[in-house]
């Protein structure tokens, strides 16, 4: 796998870093707002999913819910922050299964059991900061786990076009947010495996689903995108016959 200064500094540090400026660790709640959103949608989507995974769960509140309340068979996350993995077990027992890892660089991609495994993937607020040398793999890395048939549900910038600005967070100069024209799903469409199955476009100049504190010169750097795509290795492709 390419080397990764951005994907690196995420596990290593910016990880644990999210997690102590937007967890509390008193005042927890059944299901974070931004959260309760997605499973609301997901519901809304009327899609069917046993096994699913989630790439950014932080302590995977989502998932917990996921399995308590909605009867879904088996949950993992996939985690940049050590500390939000240590608090997730101590609050969820064995409840959800967590891994220490990025997208492009954990243990699920490299065990077979996990191969065309997942009905469902989440992947919230986490593609655009994966960094360019690893997207590819990182895409790879998804592909491979979900089954033909499966859903994956992507929260994502929906831009105008491609940008790129700096973590306010981060005083490290090489750490950015990438955003691409109708999201990361753009690249997964392109492919012609996948198609929308369900979507949502909407700005969130305020804050209330995920920006608190972001301020942009482009207003579509505000615009977001909440998408489900669904697997079909043939299903999408239209025949063409020999003309004899």
């Amino acid at each position: 796998m390419k080397e990764s200064k951005q994907d690196e500094y995420y596990l290593k540090k910016e990880g644990n870093n999210y997690f102590q400026r937007n967890i509390s660790k008193t005042d927890i709640p059944e299901i974070r707002d931004a959260k309760k959103i997605i499973l609301d949608e997901i519901k809304e989507s009327g899609i069917l999913f046993n096994k699913v995974l989630e790439y950014g769960c932080n302590y995977g509140d989502l998932l917990y819910y996921m399995k308590n309340k909605n009867g879904v068979q088996e949950c993992i996350g996939v985690e940049a922050s050590d500390e939000a993995i240590t608090f997730g077990e101590k609050l969820y027992s064995d409840s959800i299964s967590f891994v220490n890892g990025t997208i492009a660089n954990n243990k699920i991609n490299d065990n077979p059991k996990f191969q065309n495994y997942f009905d469902l993937i989440i992947i919230d607020d986490v593609f655009g900061w994966v960094s360019r040398e690893t997207l590819f793999q990182s895409m790879s890395n998804i592909d491979n786990t979900l089954k033909d048939g499966g859903f994956i549900f992507l929260r994502d910038f929906y831009s105008d076009k491609r940008t790129k600005n700096k973590n306010h967070h981060v005083s490290d100069e090489s750490v950015f947010n990438y955003k691409l024209p109708e999201s990361h799903a753009s690249m997964l469409l392109a492919s012609g495996i996948y198609e929308i199955e369900w979507q949502k476009i909407f700005y969130d100049k305020v804050g209330k689903v995920v920006n608190k504190s972001y301020k942009s010169d482009n207003p579509f750097n505000y615009r977001w995108a909440d998408i489900i795509l669904k697997k079909s290795y043939n299903e999408y492709f239209t025949e063409s016959k020999k003309i004899e």
